[in-house]
This record gives structure tokens, sequence and C-alpha cells, in this order.
């Protein structure tokens, strides 16, 4: 199987038609500072068709539970997706949502009210969910578990959505680690690499070099006809949670 290997930086650099030069994705945050609805149409067409963009939740909505200001990112994020037409829907959700069931409960009902027609769901819990607990829930949700392949075992199944940090004495990544990453990933239809690096356009190239000479994966996205979200959905609003 080929992989689609979607690379980006923690954060646009320069323009946006610059950065698509050397990158070919981008996480967009759905919150107040996030750009308006026209100029993410206009970020849609000014980046090649493979580029992918990957819209990531509020801090409201991560925290999933029921308020104003969660319907609002909601919404939000539901019409970034449709401007951006994008495949990815990232969900981070902070250290006070545990395993427990009440967050549990929690996390599914809000996943019933995301667009996945053509949007991957991706889940990066933080705190203290276990690696195997996490993976778990994720496979029952039908959602993709963010990891670090570089600490972390990829889950198996056509997607994979994978973050390099820059944490303590790793500030970069050199070419042996990058090659561990290309294989933790494996064959799959789309593989979503997120550097958080400094030297994360050197990293993309060389992570791009060994993709492609370990599994034949081209290079840049592409491969085969992108179904892409085109309209919002509409939302389903629930009564506030009683805790």
């Amino acid at each position: 199987m080929s992989t689609r290997y979607h690379i980006g930086a923690k954060s646009l650099r320069g323009g946006i038609p610059a950065y698509s030069k050397r990158f070919d994705l981008l996480e967009v945050h759905a919150d107040p500072t996030s750009p308006s609805i026209a100029a993410l149409r206009r970020w849609r067409k000014a980046v090649p068709p493979h580029f992918e963009f990957c819209v990531v939740a509020g801090k409201h909505l991560g925290a999933v539970k029921e308020s104003p200001e969660l319907v609002r990112e909601l919404e939000l994020a539901i019409e970034m997706i449709a401007a951006l037409q994008a495949r990815c829907f990232l969900l981070p959700t902070p250290v006070e949502v545990t395993p427990s069931s009440l967050w549990r409960e929690r996390i599914a009902r809000l996943l019933e009210r995301l667009p996945r027609d053509a949007t991957s769901v991706i889940w990066e819990p933080r705190g203290v969910w276990e690696h195997e607990t996490a993976a778990a829930a994720a496979k029952k949700w039908g959602v993709v578990l963010s990891v670090d392949p570089v600490r972390e075992t990829v889950p198996p199944g056509p997607v994979a959505y994978a973050r390099l940090r820059a944490l303590g004495e790793t500030q970069s990544y050199g070419e042996s680690a990058l090659a561990r990453v290309v294989s933790a990933i494996g064959p799959r239809r789309d593989a979503y690499v997120v550097l958080e690096t400094a030297s994360a356009l050197a990293e993309c190239k060389t992570l791009r070099r060994l993709a492609a000479r370990g599994d034949g994966a081209v290079e840049r996205g592409g491969g085969g006809r992108v179904v892409r979200p085109r309209t919002v959905t509409t939302m389903k609003v629930r009564d506030d949670e009683q805790e």
C-alpha cells in the first residue's frame, strides 16, 4: 500500500501560499483568534489540491462539557471544516477529561455531533489516559488517536495522525529517528505528521525522502481522488448536562 504523507509545521510560517510550497498540512484552531470564514475560503483556493487542513477544537469544545461556549465553538468548527474542505478535525481534551464513565459519555455524545462524511476525527487526550486505554476508546468511537510515534505505538487503521514535539533534550529529529517514525506508521491510506520543532522544514524533507524510499509513498499527498466536505452539517444541540 502506498501511504499518502501530509506533513506540516506547528503553526503558519509566513503567508499561506509560501507555506504551502514547503508543507502540505496546517492545523487551524477554531477559536476567536481564527481567521474569518471568508479568509479561510481564500486559503483553500490559494493552496494546491493536495494540501490538507486540520481544524482544531477550541478549549471549550475540547473540555466536552456542555455550555454556550461549547455550542459556539462547535458551530464555528463545522463552518471552518466546510470553508477549508478539511479532511481532519482534531479534538484535544485537557487533563481534566479523565477515563471515567462520565467523561467517556460526554466525549461519545460530542462525537455524534461532528461531521463524519469526509472528515476524519482525531482525538488527542492529555493527562492520565494510558496509551492502551485511549487506543481502545478511540477504536470504539471510530476516531483516530493522535500519538507520538517515537514514544508510542501507532494504532492500526487507514489513517495515522502523529505529532513530533520538541520536548526536553529532543529539540530536533535526526534521520534515524524519522526513519523509526516511517516504520512505526507503516502502510496506510493517509499519514498526517505535525512537526513542532524549529527545524521542521529540514525534517519534512528528510521524512518525505525516507517515506518515498521505504514504501513508495508519493511525496506530497496526491494519489487518487480526494473526497472533501463541502457543506455545513446540521448540528444537534443538547440541553446542558448535569454533574
